[in-house]
This record gives C-alpha cells, sequence and structure tokens, in this order.
C-alpha cells in the first residue's frame, strides 16, 4: 500500500467512522476466530508443547467459565464467573441414558430418577449462590490482566448443567468495542476497548433445557450485533444498535418440538448474491436476512450446539446427537428460498448439494479446510469428507480413541488441532489419511475452544489461559 493509498484510507475510515478491518493473522474476534471458520491464517504456530515447552506464559484465570479466548493485536479478553462457593465440578465424557436406566431398573418413579440425574449433573442457583461475572483484559505478550472488569453481581437464573458453565459464551470484538454476553438471563454488557462500559442490556428471563444453562455467543456485523436465544418458552433472534444497544428489530423463532433450546452461535454468511445469518434450532435450519426476516428453512435436523461455517463459497451446516443416528451435516448453495427441505431418501436437491446423516458432532462444530470437512464427534470418531461432493475421505478414532471431546477444531498451515475434554491437543496432517503429527498434554481438562492468533495458540484450560508459541 502507496503512502498516499493509507492516507486515503485512514481519511474514508475517519470520516464514516468503520471500524479497523480485522488482519486475520493477528486478531481471533470471536467465538470459532473470523466468519465461524476455526482457521488462521497462521503457518508458525508450534505443533509440539507441554505444560513448559514453547510456553510464551501461563496466567491463572478465577472462577468458572468456557468461553474462549478473543484477541485483538496485543490484548486478550477472556470471561469467568467467581462464586462465593466451589462450583460442581466437571467431568469428562457423555452424560447418556446409561444411568437414567440404571436408576429405572432399581423400580424407581420417573420423578424420583430425574430428581437423581439432576443432583448429579445440575446445579441449583442456591448451591452457586450469589456470582461475580468478569471481563479480563490481558497483555497478548506478558500474560499480564490490563484491567479486569465486573459486569454485574447477581444469583444465576435457574441453574446449568455441570459440564456447562456460567460464563460459556465468547465475547466478541470489533477493534471498536468488546461485546460481552453471559446468556440473555443475565444480559449483554458493550465496553470501550479500554474497559469502559458503555452500554447494556437485559432480557425476560427463560428456562433452557433441563436448565443445561445458556451457550450461544454474540456475532458483530455491520454495525450490528446478532444474538440467539432459544429457549423453552419464547425463543427469538435479535439485533441491536453496536454502538447504543438499542433494539434494530427482533423476530420470534419457530417452537413445538420437545426441544426447544439451543447452543450454537449464529453465522453471518456472506456470499455473491447477499448476506444471511444461519441458525439452527428447533429441528430446523432457519436462514435470515439482515433485516430478520426468514429466508430459508431446511427440516429434520437434531439437537443444536454445533455452529455453521462457509467455505468456497457453499455452507456446511449440520445438528448432532449423543448416538450416532440423526446427524446430518449439509453443503447448501447459496440463493434458496422457502422451505428446501429434503424429500425422504434423498440426499440432495436444487440448493443442497449434499447430505451425510451420521457424522456431525454432537458439541464440537465441524471445520472445513484445504478442501476437506472435518467433524469429530464427542466420543472421538473423525470423519473427514470431500467439501465438494461430501464422499468420505476416512474415518478414525482420534488418539486411537479412549478420548472425549466438547471443543472445536482449529486449523492453520497443513495441520488441524483437536483439543480432548482431558487437556490433550491432537495435531493432524491435513493429508487423505490419520496421521498425527503431535500430541500435547496440558495436564487439565479443556472444554473451551482454542484462539489462535499471532501465529500463537491461546488454549483455555480450567484454571488457566497458555499462550502456545515459538
Amino acid at each position: 500500500m502507496t503512502l498516499k493509498s493509507l492516507i486515503l484510507f485512514l481519511s474514508f475510515a475517519f470520516v464514516t467512522g468503520a471500524p479497523p478491518s480485522p488482519d486475520p493473522l493477528t486478531t481471533w474476534p470471536g467465538f470459532r476466530g473470523h466468519d465461524l471458520s476455526g482457521v488462521s491464517p497462521a503457518t508458525k504456530v508450534p505443533e509440539r508443547w507441554s505444560q513448559k515447552d514453547n510456553v510464551k506464559w501461563v496466567a491463572p484465570i478465577d472462577g468458572n467459565g468456557w468461553s474462549s479466548p478473543i484477541v485483538w493485536n496485543d490484548t486478550v479478553y477472556v470471561t469467568s464467573a467467581i462464586g462465593k462457593k466451589p462450583f460442581k465440578q466437571p467431568s469428562a465424557g457423555l452424560f447418556g441414558n446409561d444411568y437414567i436406566a440404571e436408576l429405572r431398573e432399581q423400580g424407581l418413579s420417573n420423578e424420583e430418577v430425574m430428581k437423581r440425574v439432576q443432583a448429579r449433573d445440575s446445579e441449583t442457583p442456591e448451591e452457586a449462590d450469589e456470582l461475580r461475572y468478569m471481563l479480563y483484559a490481558l497483555d497478548a505478550r506478558t500474560g499480564k490482566i490490563k484491567w479486569e472488569r465486573e459486569a454485574i453481581r447477581t444469583l444465576p437464573f435457574r441453574g446449568r448443567h455441570r459440564k456447562n458453565t456460567y460464563a460459556s459464551e465468547t465475547p466478541f470484538t470489533d477493534g471498536e468495542r468488546v461485546y460481552v454476553s453471559f446468556g440473555q438471563n443475565v444480559g449483554l454488557f458493550c465496553y470501550s476497548m479500554d474497559g469502559k462500559l458503555l452500554w447494556k442490556k437485559q432480557w425476560t428471563q427463560q428456562p433452557i433445557y433441563l436448565d443445561f444453562g445458556t451457550a450461544s455467543s454474540p456475532v458483530v456485523h455491520d454495525g450490528r450485533v446478532l444474538l440467539l436465544n432459544d429457549n423453552e418458552t419464547s425463543s427469538y433472534i435479535t439485533a441491536l444498535d453496536a454502538k447504543t444497544g438499542v433494539e434494530v428489530w427482533t423476530t420470534p423463532r419457530p417452537a413445538g418440538g420437545p426441544l426447544n433450546s439451543s447452543w450454537m452461535t449464529p453465522l453471518v454468511w456472506k456470499h455473491a448474491l447477499r448476506t444471511e445469518i444461519v441458525t439452527t434450532g428447533h429441528g430446523l435450519i432457519v436462514s435470515y436476512g439482515l433485516d430478520g426476516k426468514e429466508l430459508w428453512r431446511v427440516g429434520a435436523m437434531s439437537q443444536s450446539t454445533p455452529s455453521p461455517s462457509a467455505w468456497d463459497g457453499i455452507l456446511y451446516v449440520g445438528t448432532g446427537s449423543q448416538g450416532d443416528a440423526n446427524r446430518p451435516f449439509l453443503a447448501i448453495k447459496p440463493g434458496a428460498a422457502g422451505d428446501i427441505s429434503l424429500k425422504p431418501g434423498t440426499t440432495s436437491n436444487e440448493f443442497i448439494t449434499w447430505m451425510q446423516p451420521r457424522v456431525s458432532g454432537y458439541t464440537p462444530s465441524a471445520i472445513v479446510h484445504e478442501g476437506k470437512a472435518y467433524l469429530v464427534h464427542d466420543t472421538g470418531i473423525l470423519n473427514v469428507l470431500d467439501a465438494k461432493t461430501g464422499k468420505p475421505i476416512y474415518r478414525a478414532r482420534v488418539g486411537g480413541g479412549g478420548h472425549t471431546f466438547s471443543a472445536s477444531p482449529v486449523a492453520f498451515g497443513s495441520r488441524v488441532l483437536f483439543l480432548t475434554e482431558e487437556g490433550v491437543a491432537f495435531v493432524l496432517d491435513t493429508g487423505t489419511e490419520y496421521k498425527e503429527i503431535a500430541r500435547n498434554d496440558l495436564g487439565e481438562m479443556a472444554l473451551a475452544s482454542p484462539a489462535v492468533a499471532g501465529n500463537a495458540l491461546y488454549i483455555r484450560t480450567q484454571s488457566k489461559l497458555y499462550k502456545i508459541a515459538r
């Protein structure tokens, strides 16, 4: 860029008030980075590390939170919830129906079964007591805390599953402000980049399925903060003015299924025809225009936790389940309108280029990189597909088996990283067969998805934040 063009660019930004354009190499603005892709252009990220080797710094993070770190140039932002009492501790692995079946074999009533299940797996507000919902800004060079802010101090609404936290939503920054959500049952808090509270927004509290807690993260596009709130009574998607927090529009979401809550983060899908907001939930994929009006939908989907992404002009979206059935993953072309659901027994139509029925993760989102779609289930089964055709390339158990996954994978260069719930990171080659380059153990539980910025990895474990770099 010449000096003249640089001056013209800066003048335009000043006149229009446009936020600074993020550098994909040095920033990771929200959940799963740029455009929810999970992919970084970095090429010098370490492949191997330990709790000491290739660790630039490690910072203790008070409280509890599975939100991912975000990075804007020289600052790392992360959230947490701090309680007066010890939190009910998580454990790795799926919380399936085995325990329920065991209790029913004992002849217990359904009421008693649910009581015991919730006593084991859930934490009530009374057990948690009053919480401090926190935002931390850390120096990316040293790991030292630049500043911290208490967004709110309050008793949590309803409760949470013990594998979830009260700070699971990843914040977002557009370089002008930091948007911090603890779920719409607590609120959205907007800060300047140096920590001044600019505005906040709170909503009527709504119950979440089985009091699992919330997790959907905010996304910012074109001066609008987009938030999804799928719950058991009154679901909606809303857009707020990023400068003021004033509501621009709110669209009610369809309901009627046995499970109306979701935990996914919406994707702003930008393609040659238009820009869309893609969501899953209520057994559907639903896409909206930037005005909040529905554009198209796909039915016959399952539980909504993974988030979509786009690659080479195509949308990739799936929903999961704990078992092997009903885990659809689809590739969708731009330009759809109305109901484009597949007819029974089919795997493609005018806009759905392909569908695989049993490959999506239950919790982790898929990643599409170098022409391949990588989908890991919580149980560690990895399906790698040709992104253009949907044809399987290979299937394997990450690490050979015995590992479980909640974090979404990230990719850099010719590597894809999968982080287990036990804090072991498997680095795989992007070739046509399973090839493990390294396994790196941080020795502590990790459910937050990593961030990649400035040729460094930022990995959050249960009590620490690591910067991994050469």
